[in-house]
């Protein structure tokens, strides 16, 4: 099977709820309001309730408490709010994947520090949408479930890191594609913008990463989350470009603070994203 495959079998058993498709209608219309997008959201309850729960969670880190939809787009804007409704849609997808081939616990924190990691990273260089970043980051890997779903044998051995190869080699060796190649195509084939898929298509790209900030953000976070999640398995010093960290002007104080804040809020972020495996017994 190839990249292609898997990625149209993902789409083809979970479509995108309404509420995205629509927001990125209202977003592309210059005549729409955010009370527009406000009305999207609160036809869902159920979604409605969770993006409140982000909302107010330590992805944003807001003074006051946001109880209305309304008031979340005044406080964080449309954009950062469709980043909410697709941050939820990538919680609900990833459950639905969910597959025990693969290390579901590694799984979760890899995704989710990349996208803590890669907001504060966006942060840290003056980036703008850093909630964008966060999704980039929370996304990147979603091809692993996908092989984990339809392949669970050759998902489960490309888990087996191994200290001198990089796992997206040894993902090109045994599938013939990566995971980032496949997570793209799944963004891909559910329409979403092309400053989501394309960063995430390149993130092992250093060619790319070096030329384009948005690139090199994903680089990064992807890396260093690989080693927060397998503290004691990975080692990040011969899988990160040291150029690529200068090309972004961050310094080991800089890299220091991000990976610190990003464990700090992980934990929050993840009992909300998937209560079931990492909330306290």
């Amino acid at each position: 099977m190839q990249a292609t495959d898997y990625a149209m079998a993902v789409t083809d058993s979970f479509a995108l709820p309404d509420a995205c498709t629509r927001i990125k209608e209202l977003l592309e219309d210059p005549s729409s309001t955010a009370t527009d997008i406000a009305n999207v959201v609160s036809l869902d309850p159920s979604l409605s309730s969770k993006l409140l729960k982000l909302a107010n969670s330590a992805l944003y880190n807001f003074n006051t408490e946001i109880s209305t939809i309304s008031r979340a787009v005044s406080a964080i804007g449309a954009k950062a709010l469709y980043s909410l409704v697709m941050t939820e849609t990538a919680r609900s997808a990833f459950k639905h994947f969910e597959n025990n081939a693969i290390d579901l616990e590694r799984f979760w924190q890899q995704s989710v520090y990349a996208g803590l990691i890669a907001k504060h990273l966006a942060l840290e260089t003056g980036q703008k949408d850093t909630e964008r970043f966060f999704l980039l980051g929370l996304l990147h890997n979603f091809g692993e479930l996908a092989v984990a779903n339809r392949s669970p044998e050759l998902a489960s051995q490309c888990e087996q890191f191994e200290q001198k190869i990089r796992p997206w080699d040894k993902q090109k060796q045994l599938l013939g594609f990566t995971y980032a190649e496949c997570s793209a195509q799944i963004l891909m084939l559910w329409n979403l913008p092309s400053n989501l898929f394309t960063p995430i298509a390149n993130q092992h790209n250093e060619a790319l990463a070096l030329k384009q900030t948005d690139i090199a953000i994903v680089y990064l976070a992807v890396r260093l989350a690989l080693q927060c999640a397998l503290p004691n398995q990975k080692r990040t010093d011969h899988l990160i470009n040291a150029e690529i960290i200068d090309s972004l002007r961050l310094g080991e104080t800089e890299l220091e603070s991000v990976i610190l804040s990003s464990k700090v809020e992980s934990y929050k972020i993840l009992i909300i994203m998937n209560p079931e495996l990492f909330a306290s017994p």
